[in-house]
């Protein structure tokens, strides 16, 4: 099966290694001893760049559905010394209360999923996110012109990012109570779209 480590070795070929997951971690609002949930995590990247950012003084949790993943995610934050709580299950069904995180991530885990589910997703988001909590998409997106973007074309034949390509979250998640505070490429195909939940 492609997961775990082979997955890791995979994303480090197409530009989704450690220096990427670093400058995810760089572009959100962070301040030691805030709570993250990582949605559709994956091998625990973003955590695992996060808690490192802020010198291990976080509270991370990563939701996927892959047991693969998750295996591998527990290995890894083993082997850093990073603590990572992991749970099996759907973006769109976060088995959390209600307003419980700081911040809430998704590193191109959307593209992964349907427009349907991306929907409850974020309706789900809003529900666990303490009020003035940010939730953060990144997400492939319309490219901006680079050599990068020519090699990952055939990348994004397969993926369904239509809302992305045509920049739908921004009133997705307003009709959740998130509004935009930040839009940053972070690769000519990837861009965060960072959101606030207001009172």
């Amino acid at each position: 099966m492609f997961g775990g480590k082979h997955y890791d070795i995979f994303a480090t070929i197409l530009g989704f290694g450690k220096s990427y997951y670093e400058k995810v971690a760089s572009v959100l609002p962070l301040e030691e001893g805030i709570c993250v949930l990582d949605i559709g995590c994956g091998t625990a990247s973003v955590g695992i760049a996060i808690s490192e950012n802020l010198g291990g003084n976080v509270c991370i949790h990563g939701l996927d559905l892959s047991g693969v993943q998750l295996g591998y995610a527990a290995y890894k934050g083993k082997k850093m010394k990073v603590s990572v709580n992991l749970y099996k299950g759907s973006m769109d069904m976060l088995p959390f209360a209600a307003e419980v995180f700081d911040l809430v991530v998704s590193s191109v885990a959307f593209c992964e999923t349907t427009s349907d589910v991306r929907k409850s997703a974020i309706r789900e988001v809003s529900r666990v996110l303490k009020d003035d909590g940010y939730f953060a998409i990144v997400d492939c997106s319309k490219p901006i012109f680079g050599l990068d973007t020519v090699m990952m074309l055939p990348f994004f034949m397969f993926k369904e990012n239509a809302d992305s390509w045509n920049n739908n979250y921004p009133d997705i998640c307003r009709e959740n109570g998130l509004d935009l505070e930040k839009d940053v490429y972070l690769k000519s195909y990837v861009k965060c779209q960072l959101f606030r939940k207001h009172y």
